[in-house]
């Protein structure tokens, strides 16, 4: 087989003629991005092949002479019967959404929990007295451990006296069954053993089921922990939960390391088109998940394997791909997924890394882009209660999804945002992390920028709340138009011109952590544009189809984690969210942890979000003809209609009426 050796890295694989560069990255851990998902549009994985047979399509986007070169796009290219030489560009680093020793709990905001709720998680720790084994009573271990469990449970739910003096008769058709998973029975002679048959049992209730899952010896009942997990497009988010309290110790979150395989669902259900493609996906985001998982279980001094209960919330692609399960059909009509509600399945047969006999619960996906992280979310909200108000939930990230309703209805449907809002897809975008740009002020004299970090150090890139806080700003001071492009009549050291491009600096290369500058671009502008439309429009179509305008909603609830530090008017100004009264709006921070967080310590929470999701009514924009009209409207800074936006109106108005009294004054002077 042909070798194709990787430089600088020096890395090298053999694989079978025919295999396209990408994937030879990949295989032999070769950093290469690919953000279309292996279409060859976005143009990315550029290399450049110095020595070897190659079979490449790569000059309909690259240019003859770089062809002729040796450049190539790695997806297009395969490798021939000779080796094959590749240099690869050093890749551009997200290093921005790593994580960092901070912890991360801004991420959720405990006080959206109900005032009263049932502690009731899935999984319990119960101390229990299994008797002594008798002589020739033909009874082993394990016999002995599920009748203790079935007695003493009916003694611990109230049964009457007589049903429990006959449970040794006919348990299985009057009680619970107990199963006891393999690792469990590993446990038991021992654990039984050690303390005089006092052990502490760990226990899923998953119907007329009790599932074993460990068995401990003695009083363990203190150490019992447990995560919630939100899968997302462009980030992974990890929370470590103390059950004996339902205390958030630790929540951590990084980027999803299946980015570097495209940045949004389509992308990445293209790329996994291929089997191999298909569990490198899955692996990468197991990946993800194990890291931070074990990064918030150190910070703990927590052993993982004592974590016994997890709930994990994602959308409908992201969850087939991290179980491995063909997506395609997501995307394909009538658009069917393999499934919507997940049977519980071990942590083991998932390969999170915590107890292997854990039982991970999967929230329930309402469609095809309407998932689990949306059905979790909205335990946040009014919209899981029997309210008679309508309230607007608009979940802001790689996917925009929206539910309107209250407690007679509930009407969801999604859009493709992009994840400009997540730091993705923007050259110096950074999630919001320590170091990330947050705030930006524009002198409107000289268009320079003064700007704030999270943790108030050298800047590292600039997150979603920093790019609609700037963007506003360079609207509301003149140096952008509402067409996204900066102002080329007036000089100012922060606008370079770069052919019919041009970018902004908004901190210079002195300033910041690694020495280069920080700016936003007009192709940056122009996806931050595209992102906001999509969801504007998405939300007056929905609300048209309901037969209310925004006056009408109650609360508007807005998710996504870089709400945290979203400025309201800033993205009013740029037609993100629509201008009514503040006091409508309502910031959850990355809901779908939250929700995962509640469905973990209670069971009724469960059960809330399973009723959710059986009575949402999916609203597909795409087949809707008027979507697309709506979406080329708000393709605008803030609107096409300024009716719609009257406090950005009047700024705009004001700052009109500046410019024209200083080129009045300029042309008196002259």
């Amino acid at each position: 087989m042909p070798k194709v050796l990787f430089r600088p890295c020096g890395k090298s694989i053999s694989v079978p003629r025919g295999t396209e560069l990408l994937d030879a990255a990949h295989i032999s851990g070769v950093a290469i991005e690919s953000p279309c998902g292996g279409r060859g549009t976005c143009g990315k994985c550029i290399v450049r092949v110095t020595d070897g047979e190659i079979d490449s399509h790569s000059l309909s986007i690259l240019p003859k002479s770089a062809v002729a070169d040796g450049y190539v796009l790695a997806c297009q290219t395969t490798v021939q019967s000779s080796d094959v030489h590749v240099e690869v560009p050093e890749p551009a680093t997200m290093e921005g959404g790593n994580f960092t020793n901070g912890d991360e709990t801004y991420l959720v905001r405990g006080e959206l929990l109900p005032k009263k709720w049932e502690f009731d998680p899935l999984a319990v720790k119960w101390l229990i007295q299994v008797p002594a084994p008798q002589p020739e009573d033909g009874l082993s271990d394990l016999d002995r451990l599920k009748r203790a469990i079935q007695v003493e449970w009916g003694r611990q739910e109230s049964l009457p006296v007589d049903t429990l003096r006959n449970l040794f008769e006919d348990v299985r058709s009057m009680f619970l069954d107990v199963v006891v998973s393999m690792g469990a029975m590993r446990q038991l002679s021992s654990a039984l053993r050690a303390h005089n048959g006092l052990v502490t049992v760990t226990l899923v209730r998953t119907g007329k089921i009790l599932q074993v899952i460990q068995v401990e010896p003695g009083h363990n009942a203190d150490c019992h922990w447990a995560i919630a997990v939100d899968v997302g497009t462009t980030t992974v988010a990890v929370q470590l939960i103390s059950l004996t309290g339902a205390k958030i110790m630790a929540t951590r979150s990084a980027y999803n390391e299946q980015l570097a395989c495209g940045l949004d669902v389509i992308s990445r259900i293209n790329y996994a088109k291929k089997p191999e493609r298909l569990q490198e996906l899955r692996a990468r985001v197991l990946r993800t998940i194990n890291d931070l998982m074990g990064q918030a279980a150190r910070s703990q001094e927590i052993d993982p394997l004592n974590i016994s209960n997890a709930v994990v919330s994602g959308n409908t692609t992201m969850i087939h791909l991290l179980l491995g399960m063909n997506p395609d059909y997501i995307r394909l009509e009538p658009y069917t997924p393999t499934l919507l509600e997940v049977p519980f399945l071990t942590a083991g047969e998932v390969g999170i890394a915590i107890n292997p006999d854990t039982w991970i619960c999967f929230s329930p996906n309402v469609g095809s882009w309407v998932g689990g992280d949306i059905t979790a979310g909205l335990l946040c909200t009014d919209l899981a209660t029997d309210s008679e108000e309508i309230n607007l939930f608009i979940d802001i990230g790689t996917n925009g999804e929206l539910v309107v309703g209250n407690g007679d209805f509930l009407l969801g449907c999604a859009c493709s945002a992009g994840p400009a809002f997540e730091g993705g897809g923007i050259e110096c975008g950074m999630r919001a992390a320590v170091g990330a740009i947050e705030k930006v002020q524009v002198d409107s004299e000289t268009g320079i920028a003064h700007y704030a970090t999270i943790g108030n150090t050298r800047p590292r890139g600039i997150c979603g709340s920093g790019m609609i806080d700037l963007l506003a700003n360079l609207l509301l001071t003149g140096w952008v138009d509402p067409a996204g492009k900066l102002d080329r009549t007036r000089e100012s050291p922060m606008i370079r011109i770069m052919g019919r491009s041009a970018r902004y600096i908004i901190a210079r290369g002195s300033e910041t952590e690694n020495g280069e500058p920080i700016f936003i671009s007009e192709v940056d502008i122009e996806n931050i544009i595209r992102a906001k439309a999509a969801i504007f429009s998405a939300c007056v179509l929905m609300l048209d189809e309901v037969g209310i305008g925004f006056d009408d909603v109650a609360q508007i609830y807005v998710a996504g984690g870089f709400g945290r530090y979203l400025d309201l008017d800033k993205a009013i100004v740029l037609g993100l969210v629509t201008d009514v009264p503040k006091d409508k709006f309502r910031f959850l921070g990355n809901a779908s942890l939250m929700g995962s967080y509640m469905v973990v310590v209670s069971r009724e929470y469960r059960q809330r979000q399973l009723e959710l999701s059986k009575r949402m009514t999916y609203f597909d924009l795409s087949n809707h003809p008027g979507y697309m009209d709506r979406y080329t409207a708000a393709l605008f800074l803030p609107h096409t209609d300024p009716q719609q936006f009257p406090s950005v109106a009047e700024a705009m108005a004001a700052l009109h009426r500046r410019r024209q009294a200083n080129l009045s004054r300029s042309k008196v002077a002259s």
